[in-house]
């Protein structure tokens, strides 16, 4: 499957700022901002979470902007036990070279985002109803795979903060290129990831439910907008 190009700039205002909740099977399990500084030349995504009261993480992503797209640069995260730190990450993504699958040295696809990153990437999707897309999730250290999009359809849906028109993107984890049984196969078993961005322009990412483990019977997990400004 071929890869989309760069991401379209959305165009998303300094200083907009976004608070979440996080529940798993209805019961909350954390909270988090979301706080974006626009530059001219790219954009800095700041994420702050607290799960289950006592484990916290705090993410930067830097984002460059350029020509109307939109590409990822540098990514790090902490993610502490209360206050013991518990791991670092840290990823670099333009003008290097990682090793792929297969023992490969590639660069990096041009619309590559870590997974928190796609909060802000996505948001420069065609939103179309029928529209497929697809791109590179950066996973761990220099492993990229690929995600395919689909955009479902524009619809109503309720928020803590109250109702919004939003767009309904449908995400999965492709694997045609190890065999296209195996994708079949892991399509029909893993429950749907689904992300929802407001329909009016920037198109801020206010909703995203996911499958808590592999299975149809995991509980599911929801995070969504409790505040916008």
């Amino acid at each position: 499957m071929q890869l989309d190009p760069a991401f379209r700039d959305p165009g998303i205002p300094d200083g907009e700022r976004t608070t979440f909740r996080g529940t798993i099977s209805g019961r909350e399990s954390g909270v988090g901002t979301l706080a974006i500084e626009a530059r001219d030349d790219g954009y800095v995504a700041r994420i702050d979470g607290t799960i289950l009261e006592h484990f916290n993480q705090a993410v930067e992503i830097g984002f460059r902007r350029a020509n109307g797209t939109l590409r990822a640069e540098r990514y790090r995260a902490e993610s502490r036990d209360g206050e013991t730190m518990v791991s670092v990450e840290e990823g670099w993504f333009r003008d290097v070279r990682g090793l792929h699958w297969g023992g490969e040295l590639l660069p990096y696809p041009s619309n590559v985002t870590p997974l928190l990153g796609c909060a802000l990437a996505l948001r420069g999707l065609e939103f179309e109803k029928g529209e497929r897309h697809t791109f590179a999730l950066w996973l761990a250290n220099t492993v990229w795979w690929e995600i395919a999009l689909h955009v479902d359809k524009r619809e109503r849906i309720e928020l803590p903060g109250g109702p919004m028109e939003a767009w309904r993107v449908t995400a999965a984890p492709q694997f045609e290129g190890i065999g296209t049984a195996l994708n079949r196969i892991v399509q029909a078993i893993l429950p749907p990831f689904r992300i929802h961005f407001d329909a009016a322009p920037p198109h801020r990412f206010v909703r995203f439910s996911f499958p808590t483990g592999p299975f149809p019977w995991n509980p599911r997990g929801l995070i969504e907008a409790t505040e916008l400004s």
